[in-house]
């Protein structure tokens, strides 16, 4: 199945995952760092809003030390979560992502796959770029650190992480057609009505490789009420399997 590819594809290449609040963008994400997790693949969730939503993602550190500890013992699942002033949040990210390029570098730890998620990355980016992420997404996958890039809009994407990023998700956005098209981006303009129908809630457009785009159901499940209590019937949405 198409998702399945997908899945694949981000364990193998950068990833963008763009939607507005509430389209569904931070359960997939969630849902995608799982999976990558159970394929054996390592990951740091960067949270700057410390949202609880993802707080089952990993041990929770506070400090790139703490980071730096977990890296040595080889902890499979990290969440970071910074200071929340601007500039020391920017250091902070920087400073994590060349620690785990340190730590790739060392013998024993050199197989070991990781993916690097930063919600909220607008954020993290100062005028001129952000040098933790431009080194992530320009060499990080030949070191086998890639990087999962979560924003609200694409024109808040840096222009790095947008063009080095294969693997590209969309969720119901805000840019307007205008601006979809200036990126080539005609084909989701396009569909811009269906992703905002309200019986298509959390549908996602995402590349699945060779430059083809596929429009995807929600992912995991959800149980839905048909008549009395006793009579429920789980709804499967999406199987990401083949």
């Amino acid at each position: 199945m198409v998702a399945k590819r997908l899945l694949d594809n981000i364990g193998r290449r950068h990833t963008a995952i763009i939607g507005q609040t509430r389209s569904g963008k931070t359960y997939a994400t969630r849902f995608i760092l799982k999976k990558l997790q159970g394929q054996g693949i390592h990951t740091i969730f960067f949270d700057p809003k410390h949202d609880d939503d993802y707080a089952d993602l990993g041990v929770i550190c506070y400090t790139p030390m703490q980071v730096y500890a977990k890296l040595l013992s080889k902890t499979p699942k990290i969440i970071y979560r910074p200071n929340p002033e601007k500039n020391k949040r920017q250091e902070e990210l920087t400073r994590v992502i060349n620690l785990a390029f340190e730590v790739s570098k060392t013998k024993g730890y050199k197989r070991i796959k990781r993916v690097f998620a930063i919600d909220e990355v607008q954020l993290m980016v100062k005028k001129g770029g952000n040098d933790g992420i431009e080194r992530l997404w320009t060499v990080g996958a030949g070191q086998g650190i890639l990087g999962l890039a979560i924003t609200q809009r694409i024109q808040l994407l840096n222009e790095t992480i947008w063009s080095q990023s294969e693997n590209k998700i969309l969720f119901k956005v805000e840019d307007r057609p205008e601006y979809l098209r200036s990126r080539n981006l005609d084909h989701y303009a396009e569909l811009l009505p269906y992703f905002q129908a309200p019986e298509n809630r959390y549908w996602f457009y995402a590349t699945v490789g060779d430059g083809v785009w596929k429009k995807h159901p929600p992912v995991g499940e959800k149980k839905e009420r048909t008549g009395s209590p006793n009579n429920m019937r789980r709804l499967r949405l999406s199987r990401w399997q083949s």
